[in-house]
């Protein structure tokens, strides 16, 4: 059982959030159109990137597209295919933390890793804000545990870095160069690690490429790579914290200085300790105070009285910490290979590929990890298992100076924030009301009023006579196209800042007025990673003219619902249009 028990510990933590959060991962209005259209349109017979934009390699789009040939359109075949990516990934991460660590303190390293990043939202990893990401940071973490493995495991090692390479392209490169770096004194275990996924990569890339022009794939395609639209940009630095580096600077200061005093009362209960040797009881006491103390900061920052509320709510995750740790620490392992010197800090023992790529996901949040964003779920957990390693590391050098029971307090804060992540995520799950909202392909929980406004909205859709089957939806609506069967007539699913110059809006005009489709919906969603940016009124103003004078209200719902309802307002509504000549 002791072999047993940190094996399946993540798996039991992984299991019970899952229940906590149980069908309450998708967010029908962030991102999940495109997730779930995109693959449809290509199970329907649209070419990707010719006739429908994505950004990204082929490999998720094709294989949702795959499961909905397989099972139709179905929301639980989708969260099923995302589950089981979640835990090829948990498994990867379990396989490199027993390489750096104790059976038990991989488990709570693993563990910790799910109960800070997994279930975050939007794009967790039970319905991801991009199955491409997911597939990529799985695949990359694959590749590392074979790789690890010498050249006997590098055929595995290299299927998971084709996958990585057909799913984000960036992703599969750095982290074909990390472990290629770290090979780098075996270069014949380059043929099968760098040249073979790139010449297959390179291969399925030009057959999808066939027939669409490079314009496209440049301004809507996987070579946007080459020059990432300005929204693409804008978030990527928003979600790293670069947006507002003064005002990111000064949080990270001040989780680092919560995280010194918390250091300073584990090094204290540790000395005291020290001090007791040879009176149980006493030790005992310490730590037990020691942990105490910890266990009840923690809960009263998770329900903190009235009159510290607020001081409280400024308060970053501690979690900060770690990407620009984990940077400090890849640049300092650099500086020890240039110098021909062996590495000798407390990630000495992690391997050159396991902190590079950790240090390179980590760079994705820089001085942002840990709030709200989609790619936290996915580039925080390696990055958390490194730290971890670190840490224990670290605790095991300070035992001696300052006290034995030194790791086994990091062990014990580190479980007490495992636990304070798990009512944390129970709270945010199970604290406010969710109702069930059925279509005809699956039922979702979601929060009010969001749900009530959605369920009125698709109940409308269906009851109402579209002769083609059209529907078109701004920003983004793919839900309602995918879980009603109607075919969106333009080839993007989302509507957000950057995706269009001037041109590309105006052949989007275009099309709406040569070929209206029977529908259109407007729904009240902002563009937040851009800084909560309103459709047709900060971007697309053309785009939203047009939708405005060609189509009339037929019906709006939601607490935002009034006769001149605009994206950006306060309130939520769905507002569903008509052509004009159609009347309502």
């Amino acid at each position: 059982m002791r072999r047993v028990l940190p094996v399946l510990f993540p798996y039991a933590v992984f299991t019970l959030l899952a229940i906590v959060s149980w069908n309450r991962w998708i967010q029908p209005y962030v991102d999940s159109g495109r997730e779930l259209m995109v693959p449809w349109r290509i199970s329907r017979g649209e070419a990707l990137y010719r006739d429908v934009q994505f950004f990204h390699g082929p490999l998720a789009p094709y294989a949702g597209a795959a499961i909905d040939r397989l099972a139709g359109r179905s929301l639980a075949a989708r969260i099923a295919f995302a589950a089981l990516l979640a835990l090829l990934h948990l498994e990867a991460l379990r396989r490199i933390a027993s390489r750096l660590l104790s059976p038990r303190r991989a488990g709570l390293a693993v563990a910790l890793a799910v109960g800070l990043a997994y279930f975050l939202q939007p794009g967790g990893w039970l319905f991801p804000f991009s199955f491409d990401t997911a597939i990529a940071v799985a695949a990359v973490s694959g590749a590392l545990v074979f790789a690890s493995g010498g050249a006997a495991r590098d055929r595995p090692a290299a299927f998971c870095l084709l996958l990585a390479l057909l799913s984000r392209l960036e992703l599969g490169l750095a982290g074909m160069a990390a472990i290629l770096f770290e090979a780098r004194a075996l270069p014949r275990r380059w043929k099968l690690l760098a040249l073979a996924p790139t010449a297959a990569a390179a291969l399925v890339y030009a057959g999808v490429s066939i027939g669409t022009p490079a314009v496209k794939l440049v301004s809507g395609g996987w070579l946007a790579l080459m020059s990432p639209p300005p929204a693409f940009r804008n978030v990527y630095r928003v979600y790293a914290g670069l947006d507002r580096p003064g005002l990111r600077l000064a949080e990270l200061a001040l989780a680092a200085v919560v995280l010194v005093l918390i250091a300073a009362l584990i090094a204290a209960a540790a000395a005291l300790e020290r001090a007791a040797r040879g009176r149980t009881g006493l030790e005992k006491a310490i730590r037990a105070i020691a942990l105490t103390a910890l266990a009840a900061a923690s809960l009263i920052a998770l329900e903190p009285p009235a009159a510290l509320a607020d001081t409280l709510s400024l308060l970053p995750p501690l979690v900060r910490v770690v990407p620009v740790a984990l940077a400090a620490a890849a640049l300092a392992r650099l500086f020890d290979l240039v110098r021909r010197r062996r590495p000798s800090n407390t990630f000495a023992g992690v391997p050159d590929s396991v902190l590079f790529v950790a240090a390179l996901f980590g760079a994705r949040l820089l001085l942002a990890a840990g709030y709200a964003g989609p790619y936290n779920a996915f580039f925080l957990p390696l990055a958390v298992v490194v730290a971890c390693a670190g840490l224990w590391r670290a605790a095991e050098r300070g035992a001696l100076p300052i006290g034995p029971a030194l790791p086994a307090l990091v062990s014990g804060s580190l479980a007490i924030l495992l636990a304070f992540r798990v009512l944390a995520l129970t709270q945010a799950f199970r604290g406010r009301p969710w109702t069930r909202v059925s279509t005809p392909v699956g039922s979702v929980l979601l929060p009010e009023p969001i749900a009530w406004t959605s369920r009125l909205a698709l109940e409308d859709l269906a009851k109402r006579p579209l002769s083609r089957k059209t529907l078109a939806g701004f920003p983004e609506a793919g839900f309602f196209n995918y879980v009603l069967n109607l075919e969106n007539p333009l080839p993007a699913e989302q509507f957000f800042p950057g995706r269009f110059d001037r041109a590309g809006e105006a052949e989007i005009v275009r099309l709406l007025e040569a070929n209206p489709p029977d529908a259109v919906v407007l729904i009240n969603v902002l563009a937040v990673g851009e800084g909560a940016r309103a459709f047709g009124k900060d971007y697309l103003a053309d785009l939203d003219r047009t939708i405005h004078r060609d189509f009339v209200v037929a019906a709006s719902f939601g607490p935002g619902a009034r006769p001149t309802e605009r994206v950006g307002d306060p309130d939520f509504f769905i507002e569903i249009r008509v052509p004009a000549r159609r009347g309502p």
